[in-house]
């Protein structure tokens, strides 16, 4: 004889439960070692801490949703803000990760087949020299000068730079800009120089396969001092 179907309505699923669930699927599911498309820091605290209206951050919640390291950031950014507010009712100041909780369960459940998105560790870099050893740096504070007429061209790729700087450059940690014609930053990176036996050289891998081809000036400093650019083209 056939079991009678069961009649018994399903049980919600709780707060702590969704966000367990998504958190414990998100910590491998999305990697994201290079932090592609990823919002400052300093914003994901703002959302954890409430002082972002749900207008404002609607085009991060998917992406929060499906990038693991994000995620991570935001869930101990919203952790330590609740416990140094002593919040009493936790589950109506999660609100938010909530609705990061269900648009990646949405996600996963509208494509179960699909894999997350080629990240960038999974994609081989190339390997490009630029070589500034005997070009002069324009600073950013001086009126932008024009290029030479040989300057060195970039694939859009993701690549292994090799920037050899002009001697007499000192070691350290230094960070790059690429800026368009307009000077706005496209795409950013750091990297620490050092004497190779030939060049003071500058190593650093930096992601060019979104930005649009064209003359752009890579804007290099270190620390606190002034940014000093050199002409490139990217093809």
């Amino acid at each position: 004889m056939m079991e009678e179907e069961s009649t018994r309505e399903p049980v919600p699923v709780n707060e702590h439960e969704l966000l367990r669930a998504a958190t414990n699927a998100l910590s491998s599911d999305f990697p994201n070692p290079e932090r592609l498309g990823c919002p400052e820091a300093s914003t994901l605290k703002a959302i954890a801490g409430r002082r972002l209206t749900f207008s404002e951050i609607d085009d991060l919640v998917d992406h929060i949703a499906t990038c693991s390291p994000c995620f991570t950031a935001y869930s101990i950014y919203r952790k330590d803000h609740c416990f140094g507010r002593n919040v009493k009712r936790f589950a109506a100041g999660s609100v938010l990760a909530i609705l990061i909780a269900a648009s990646y369960l949405g996600f996963k459940a509208l494509s179960p087949t699909v894999r997350a998105p080629v990240t960038v560790a999974e994609v081989a870099p190339l390997t490009a020299v630029l070589d500034f050893q005997n070009t002069t740096p324009e600073r950013s504070v001086e009126a932008s000068a024009p290029g030479p007429r040989n300057i060195p061209h970039l694939s859009r790729s993701l690549l292994n730079l090799q920037v050899r700087l002009p001697l007499g450059t000192e070691d350290g940690l230094y960070s790059l800009q690429f800026r368009d014609s307009s000077g706005a930053v496209e795409a950013e990176t750091t990297g620490k120089a050092g004497w190779d036996g030939s060049a003071e050289t500058l190593p650093a891998r930096i992601d060019l396969r979104t930005i649009d081809p064209g003359p752009y000036k890579l804007a290099v400093r270190k620390g606190a001092s002034s940014w000093r650019q050199y002409s490139l083209f990217i093809d």
